[in-house]
């Protein structure tokens, strides 16, 4: 094979792979639309560096029970009739309003969240997705322009038909009639079929892309970012219960990518961590923090590679103990 071909070959491949990887990004920021989840587009780096500037956030709508410290909230902003805002739950106040404070922020916000200004709270992250919005809305043409260029070049040659589709024919050309000349014009079905493919895939990024609302936040120090693709599919655990056994034990259920530990924490606040990924079922350490008065909630978090995690969205009740003695256990 001569080097040109080879270089060929290796230049499609190469765009058709940029291309796949682009649209997988965009394909995990629309698709949770049609579960009335909301995505949206990360505008400053109140969070950083666990969230970057341009990343997509998809919140899910959860009850107000739900709506625990330590959870990342997306919610009308108070402050700007304009704006979402996209921030962590420091604390609950004793009126029932959410105290917010981005984790790169020195203080907590100034106003308060009402708890029905919530729209969601924030369970998956795409990397980078999302720039173009934000160059977009701030004015910045270059890179704008160079990142659309370079994208309709790698879509031209990843739509271009390589010699690596098709093998050479070493059969005799065919008589040359009417019927011939249009059957050798027509493109081959396959090549029709790789085009409209690719077709509805710039439509669906497109989309996703497009339903994206820019938040002025990011999301969990847990994410870092990232250029795998599986990672949209991480999962929290499920079916969470409790039962005392000397204390309060913590079990649960996970159905996913294989995980690489599990955290178990409460409100928020992670209390054992790296616990192997073979385990269901953790104690609740009796550190001292709890209060008979005071119901604190348990949940579990996925860590799946590196990077990636998702926390369970139900937790379980906890109560605590009187005085110093006893120890934490199942309501």
């Amino acid at each position: 094979m001569r080097s040109g071909r080879i270089i060929s070959i290796a230049g499609v491949a190469a765009a058709r792979a940029v291309v796949a990887l682009v649209l997988a990004l965009a394909f995990w920021a629309a698709a949770p639309v049609a579960l009335g989840w909301l995505p949206t587009t990360v505008m400053t780096a109140s969070m950083t560096p666990a969230i970057e500037v341009g990343d997509i956030v998809v919140s899910r709508p959860v009850p107000r029970e739900a709506l625990l410290p330590g959870r990342v909230v997306l919610a009308t902003d108070p402050d700007w009739a304009d704006r979402l805002r996209l921030h962590r739950i420091a604390e609950l106040g004793p009126d029932g309003d959410l105290v917010t404070k981005g984790d790169a922020n020195p203080d907590a916000d100034s106003t308060p969240l009402h708890p029905d200004a919530v729209l969601g709270v924030g369970v998956l992250r795409v990397p980078g997705i999302g720039m173009p919005i934000v160059w977009l809305r701030t004015g910045e043409v270059l890179p704008l322009a160079g990142v659309v260029a370079a994208f309709a070049l790698c879509l031209a040659v990843a739509l271009r038909r390589g010699v690596d589709d098709d093998p050479d024919d070493p059969s005799p050309p065919p008589e040359d009639t009417p019927l011939t000349r249009r059957a050798l014009r027509a493109p081959p079905a396959r090549s029709r079929l790789f085009r409209r493919g690719f077709g509805f895939a710039v439509a669906v990024a497109t989309a996703g892309v497009t339903v994206s609302t820019p938040a002025s936040a990011s999301f969990s120090d847990e994410s870092a970012a990232s250029g795998t693709v599986t990672a949209g599919r991480v999962t929290g655990p499920e079916t969470l219960g409790c039962y005392n056994d000397g204390g309060a034990v913590v079990t649960w259920a996970y159905d996913g990518w294989e995980p690489r530990s599990f955290d178990l924490l409460v409100n928020g606040r992670v209390v054992i961590a790296d616990i192997p990924p073979r385990f269901r079922a953790a104690r609740v350490p009796d550190d001292g923090s709890y209060s008979l008065f005071r119901t604190d909630r348990v949940t579990v978090r996925t860590n799946v590679g590196e990077q990636w995690s998702a926390e369970s969205g139900e937790s379980v009740p906890v109560g605590g103990v009187l005085l110093g003695f006893g120890r934490p256990f199942c309501r």
